[in-house]
């Protein structure tokens, strides 16, 4: 007997609970105990919410997908990067006067965490929650040139869809720009995402992994490279710095199963050392 449309909203909020209460992966036998909900239930919900993208799935482990923060940007709540990086987002603006952003990689895209400026910003393609290709934008190929080979590769021949009559269309320009910037450990681009529009942006990495990206944007003619791109490392760095600080303190005891978001596998890793398991 098939499950009612009742029955089936009440597994899935009581399933995304789970994820609530815990900042780290989990896998189907943990899902399972905590929700309550026997395996086979459980795992046929996982597949369905990860074809969602309301989840994602890396091996046998599950965590919030991107697409569960696209949709709670739409009301207003205040996440930990957030908190860490929103007051030095605003210094940047204010120091270069262009709109600033901070996003992170999700497949093929860039998600936008944040947007600080001023009217400039209401002519730009990007917004809270939203979406661009990545390797249209300064904060994609910042977050791709620091991405693990087997991400790059996968998204080198996935396919580069065209915005303007600038952007990067084929694997080996792409590859030759994240070479770039992996040497300056800045990126750029002009015109690539929306046109008469320049960017120049820089990773934010925790343990040399790129948990999130940041950028100023203006005017083509009013984006000076050569001033902005000390400024933006120097942000992106503090950033950096404020949220290994808070990953620290809010690092859970030893026997606990989660973690910390920034840090997801370094941290896990180290915990599953001490207990043993």
């Amino acid at each position: 007997m098939s499950e009612s449309p009742s029955s089936m909203v009440d597994r899935v909020v009581v399933i995304l609970g789970v994820f609530e209460r815990s900042a780290g992966p989990l896998n189907l036998g943990q899902i399972s105990a905590c929700s309550g909900l026997p395996r086979s239930s459980v795992h046929r919900i996982l597949q369905q919410l990860v074809n969602a993208r309301l989840l994602t799935r890396n091996d046998n482990e599950y965590r919030l997908g991107l697409r569960m923060f696209e949709i709670g940007s739409l009301v207003p709540h205040r996440t930990r990067m957030g908190e860490a990086a929103r007051p030095l987002l605003q210094e940047l603006h204010v120091s270069t006067g262009h709109v600033v952003h901070m996003a992170v990689l999700d497949q093929q895209d860039v998600v936008y965490l944040e947007r600080v400026g001023g009217s400039f910003a209401s002519t730009l393609p990007s917004r809270v929650g939203g979406r661009l290709p990545a390797h249209c934008t300064a904060l994609g190929k910042a977050l791709l040139a620091y991405s693990a080979k087997e991400v790059v590769d996968e998204y080198l021949w996935s396919g580069l869809s065209r915005r303007t009559a600038v952007s990067i269309t084929t694997p080996q320009a792409l590859d030759a720009a994240l070479a770039r910037i992996r040497s300056t450990g800045y990126a750029t681009e002009s015109g690539e995402a929306a046109a008469s529009v320049a960017c120049v942006a820089a990773p934010i990495l925790v343990l040399d992994q790129p948990v999130a990206a940041i950028s100023v944007c203006g005017p083509q003619e009013r984006v000076r490279v050569d001033e902005l791109r000390f400024q933006v490392r120097w942000i992106a760095a503090e950033i950096a710095r404020k949220l290994m600080i808070t990953s620290r303190r809010q690092r859970p005891r030893p026997r606990r199963l989660i973690t910390s978001v920034p840090l997801s596998g370094h941290v896990a890793s180290a915990v599953v050392s001490e207990t043993g398991r």
